[in-house]
């Protein structure tokens, strides 16, 4: 699995614009496990963006955001993509959407594997 930990909500929402809409998309694989990504995470910054005066038009959970097929949604009405995934994830949502600004929300740390207790363990920073 990929690390990965949060940004600061506040140098995300630096990047935005009041006047643009804002779509979310989180990863449900590696950034869930970490609790940096999933539908709890996703839901968080929407309503906290909400709260700051942004319209989020768009939060969309996908299974795997490093997976072309996966985040290939013709229909994103967000001018910006915040996305809580890793890098991988981030530069698949780049590829696609070109004309997009694409706002990475997460930081990506290392490689890592996880317990069955949950633990997570890095085992190799990037």
């Amino acid at each position: 699995m990929i690390i990965t930990s949060s940004k600061p909500y506040g140098v995300v929402k630096g990047l935005l614009r009041k006047w643009e809409k804002i779509g979310i998309v989180s990863c449900n694989s590696c950034a869930r496990a970490c609790e940096t990504g999933g539908r709890a995470r996703m839901e968080e910054i929407a309503e906290r963006l909400r709260k700051d005066g942004f319209e989020v038009v768009d939060t969309v959970l996908v299974p795997m955001a490093c997976n072309i097929d996966a985040v290939k949604k013709p229909d994103y009405q967000g001018d910006f993509l915040v996305v809580l995934a890793c890098d991988s994830g981030v530069c698949a949502l780049q590829l696609l959407f070109p004309n997009k600004k694409v706002i990475p929300a997460l930081n990506t740390i290392g490689l890592g594997a996880r317990d069955v207790q949950g633990n997570i363990f890095l085992m190799r920073k990037f």
